[in-house]
């Protein structure tokens, strides 16, 4: 092959071409730039990209801590039934009773607790409070959410709520509760955790690692400043540049603390440089985690960003666009023309492996390339032939590899897969075994013929044996001999049957010692279902058996006395009963009362009253017989069983010398004291049939001892029974005759005695039964001792309050209305805030109202007196103390009451004594000293008004006046003037 390449053009044409066309780009680029010299710098796209990532930077931490939040909630309560789990096993298996076994479940849910602020407790189904870190909350019923934006609790899951701080009550902290339910005692436990500790939980690191994946974040750095005043920065992790960022942030932090959300530029040194440089950041708080977060980043470079006029540029870059391309079409056209030539006939003749063959005419370069060319091509058909020949060597070789790498595989696996199995044998193996020597219980494990084989070392801390001692012997060897032969024939029996025992024996240590055991056994068997060995546990229950005796003492003996308590007293007069029923025998009860014991107590302390109760219980146990029985109810109550009574005779001599046996005075420290008592005595089978009846019955007897004048005994009668009854239905009708508003409010007028002027009303309840209106003398002392006064008080305000409503609705001018307070009433805690809520239901203003209470009431308790009465002041309401001068006052006590008005009672205006008189004019004469107002009840004749009037008393109250009238007849009294 022959080519020939032909023209004038030769290399130095080529490379003087190529310099003009460099040095006219040149010349265009620095014209271009001289002529438009405009830069300017930008920095609000990273601001921008700067809150973005700050914003996303706050979602992330708020997602991250609530799940953290949720799964640490979650995890607690999980160990928590893990926890009553194994106690209620414990329960079942008897090892704990079920009061133990909730006691200890207490202490684990009240031991586990989220924070400062955060506490986990337990209620069940019945809504009481069985668990909780106040032991005062324990017992009471839990009433669920507190108000409306409160969510309820839910049986099982997460719920948010708001309490106060355990320090500051005023603080609301909103927390996050986990619910669970545990359903073998009906409890549901609620663990719960404060929102704002949750970033305790929190992983920064992880959240570091999370958005470090994101490109945008690979030049930027995290900070955050917490309200403690720490602050964390993800350089700090492996950079140990804590001293320096606590330099660089320092007087950043309170800046960024102060605005909370927004973006600043600060200058710092770095730790590689002595220049300052300067630094971005972007932060948003969160509130809820007490911190703020922020992303940093060094400021921008200027941007170059070129400025320029394309009607001036335009002409000039076109033409110096076409004159390059046209040089350069003409020098690649003659450059690149034998070169395509070349390459023609090369791709025509590359396969034969022929040679070039040049012209003389050829270009120097291109004859050394033809010359090259053929060496290797030469070279190439050689190399082609060699590798032909290796190829089909190496395709045999690597068949043969490929063979034996895969019989190497399969044996490596199916070596893995026994070290693995081995492995997990071998840590079976040692799992088990620690399980078997760390055991609380003991172990004994032996063969078919109940020869031991092994055991654990609970087993010769319980026993004494030792391993070698035991191994070999049969069990046996810790027989007590207190069981008999059919009880381990029945044991064998049920093992045989059933394949496992389990129950309580009582066995012999090694130094002879008792000790009662929970045991359980269980049988080992083989595929064919033959017995190959034993397995038993046992634990020492010492220590529970003697709980179970405390709690029985506990449970059936008075604490201070030691006596027979109330469970024990009717277990033992149940029995007497019975014994008496079927021998057709006798029996009483005799109900004992210490008198005025509270005195005591009062006076002395109520230490020296235990004292007195241990010698009273001692002396009266000397004058009984063996065979009576003496308990102690509680107080200073006392009830004697005595058995075999022969007639009443027998009764009154053993009563007598109980009363007389009180006789001899005390000794209690260095002083001497005095104590009587009074007897209450039923018998059976003429008072009582079982034991309720008696006990009631003798209590019956000593209250009406009580009301003779005390250190006596009476036997019980039939009409105590009767009044007794008569007692119950008539506070029964009370309490219906309440609901169904029997009760009416009669109205008697006050007059001011200078202008005889209507000036208020009392407010006095009647009960119209049936027609008949009964007074309050017979109705008010069984409400008092029943307790329905309360409700009664409150029902004549309500009453008052509505025949004030009518009065305004009629157009009638208002008068104030005195309503008579109960001393249970009054000393009631939250009779303020109840008066407040009846007044405001109806719109009654408080001054429309007076309270009358008496002499005794307001001394019970000065201190509650004075405070309740200013409380009232303070809203309008006025006092007046009734019956004065027929209880104890003091005077200097009087003066700090705020009271109004003094009534003296009606006894002293009827009386005609000069005592009785002199009594009066010095309360009138007192009372003006301290500027009070005076009332006198019972005001019946012209000659008591006058005789007032001459004392100079302010108002007068009574039939002279006016009696007692029902509602529609005040009003026309008001309206009659």
């Amino acid at each position: 092959m022959r080519i020939n390449f032909r023209g004038p053009f030769r290399a130095k044409h080529i490379t003087f071409l190529t310099i003009f066309v460099i040095l006219l780009f040149f010349l265009f680029t620095a014209g271009f730039y001289a002529y438009f010299p405009l830069f300017h710098p930008t920095n609000d796209s990273q601001k921008q990209t700067l809150q973005s990532l700050a914003l996303v930077l706050q979602r992330q931490i708020v997602s991250s801590a609530d799940r953290a939040r949720r799964s640490h909630l979650r995890t607690t309560a999980e160990n928590q039934l893990d926890a009553l789990q194994t106690l209620q096993d414990k329960f079942r298996a008897g090892a704990l009773s079920l009061d133990e076994a909730q006691w200890l479940a207490g202490s684990i849910i009240t031991g586990r607790q989220g924070g400062k602020s955060s506490y986990n407790f337990a209620i069940d189904a019945q809504s009481t409070i069985r668990a909780h870190p106040q032991s005062a909350m324990i017992g009471r019923t839990y009433h669920g959410k507190k108000s409306n934006q409160q969510q309820e609790i839910p049986r099982q899951g997460f719920y948010t709520f708001t309490t106060h701080d355990k320090i500051n009550q005023s603080t609301a902290v909103s927390k996050l509760g986990y619910v669970t339910f545990f359903k073998p005692w009906g409890w549901q436990i609620i663990t719960s955790i404060a929102v704002d500790e949750a970033v305790a939980f929190i992983n920064i690191e992880d959240i570091q690692a999370a958005i470090a994946q994101t490109p945008s974040w690979a030049e930027h750095e995290i900070v955050l400043f917490f309200q403690d005043g720490h602050i964390w920065h993800s350089k700090s992790v492996k950079e140990n540049l804590s001293a320096e960022i606590a330099e660089e942030f320092a007087t950043l932090a309170e800046k960024v603390w102060e605005e909370k959300n927004g973006f600043h530029s600060y200058s710092w040194i770095p730790s590689n440089s002595s220049n300052p440089a300067d630094k971005n950041i972007a932060f948003r708080e969160i509130p809820e985690l007490r911190l703020i977060a922020g992303i940093t980043a060094p400021h921008p470079r200027p941007d170059m960003v070129i400025v320029f006029s394309p009607q001036k540029l335009l002409p000039a870059f076109a033409a110096a666009f076409l004159l390059a391309l046209l040089l350069a079409y003409f020098a690649t056209k003659i450059l690149v023309r034998p070169l395509i030539q070349f390459v023609q006939h090369t791709a025509q003749n590359i396969s034969t492996f022929e040679p070039l063959h040049l012209s003389r005419r050829t270009y120097k370069e291109l004859a050394q390339i033809g010359s090259t060319f053929n060496i290797l091509t030469e070279e190439l058909h050689q190399t082609k032939e060699q590798l032909n020949a290796e190829q089909q060597t190496s395709e045999a070789v690597h068949d043969q590899l490929k063979s034996e790498i895969l019989t190497r595989e399969q044996t490596h696996e199916r070596l893995l897969s026994e070290i693995a199995t081995r492995k997990s044998a071998e840590n079976y193996l040692q799992l088990f075994k620690n399980l078997f020597d760390h055991a609380i219980e003991g172990i004994i494990v032996t063969d078919k013929d109940a020869r031991i084989l092994t055991v654990n070392k609970s087993f010769t801390d319980i026993t004494g044996y030792q391993p070698q001692e035991a191994i070999g012997r049969n069990p046996n060897m810790l027989s007590s001999g207190q069981q008999s032969a059919n009880f381990y024939r029945k044991m064998w029996q049920s093992l045989q049957k059933n394949g496992s025992w389990f129950g309580e024996i009582i066995n012999r240590k090694k130094d002879g010692t008792i000790c009662p055991e929970w045991l359980s056994i269980s049988q080992l068997k083989d595929k064919d279902n033959n017995t190959t060995h034993y397995f038993a546990f046992f634990h020492d229950i010492s220590e529970l058996k003697e709980k179970e005796k405390q709690i029985s003492i506990m449970a059936y003996r008075d604490a201070l006395t030691k006596l027979p308590n109330r469970a024990a007293l009717e277990a033992r007069l149940t029995k007497a009963i019975s014994k008496a029923k079927r021998e057709a025998g006798t029996l009483a009860v005799l109900f004992i009362d210490l008198d005025n014991f509270k005195n005591i107590n009062d006076t002395l302390g109520h230490d020296k009253g235990d004292e007195v109760l241990i010698q009273v219980s001692k002396r009266i146990n000397q004058v009984i017989r063996q065979e009576d029985t003496l308990s102690r109810l509680g107080g200073d109550e006392f009830i004697l069983l005595s058995e075999s009574i022969e007639n009443e005779s027998g009764i009154f001599h053993l009563a007598g010398r109980i009363l007389s046996c009180l006789q001899e005075p005390f000794v209690i420290g260095f002083s001497e004291l005095f104590i009587n008592a009074s007897i209450g005595i039923a018998t059976y089978p003429n008072d009582g049939k079982n034991t309720n009846e008696l006990i009631k019955n003798a209590d019956m007897a000593m209250y009406r001892a009580k009301d003779e004048g005390k250190n006596k005994f009476v036997l019980f009668t039939q009409e105590m029974h009767e009044n007794f009854l008569t007692h119950v239905r008539i506070e029964n009708s009370i309490r219906t005759g309440l609901q169904k508003k029997e009760f009416i409010i009669y109205y008697q007028p006050k007059i001011d005695i200078p202008s005889e002027r209507l000036t208020s009303f009392e407010a006095l309840i009647r009960w119209n039964k049936n027609g008949l209106i009964i007074g309050p003398d017979k109705f008010i002392p069984i409400a008092e001792e029943s307790g329905l006064i309360d409700k009664m008080s409150l029902y004549v305000l309500e009453e008052v309050c509505i025949f004030l409503n009518k009065l305004h609705t009629q157009g009638t001018s208002l008068l104030p209305v005195s309503v008579n307070m109960a001393p249970r009433t009054f000393n009631n805690l939250e009779i303020v805030e109840t008066i407040d809520t009846i007044l405001h239901k109806y719109r009654i203003d408080h001054k429309y109202i007076e309270f009358e209470i008496t002499e005794t009431t307001a001394m019970q308790d000065i201190h509650h007196t004075l405070k309740t009465m200013n409380r009232f002041r303070q809203r309008g309401i006025s006092f007046s103390i009734d019956d004065f001068g027929t209880g104890y006052s003091s005077l200097s006590y009087l003066n700090e009451m705020p009271v109004s008005t003094l009534k003296i009672d009606k006894r002293f205006i009827d009386a005609n004594d000069n005592h009785s008189r002199s009594i009066v004019s010095t309360i009138i004469a007192m009372s003006k000293q301290m500027q009070l107002k005076v009332i006198a009840e019972g005001v019946e004749t012209g000659e008591q008004l006058d005789w007032l009037r001459t004392l100079g008393c302010n108002e007068a109250q009574g039939y002279f006046f006016a009696k007692p009238m029902p509602e529609s007849d005040a009003t026309q009294f008001i309206q009659n003037g």
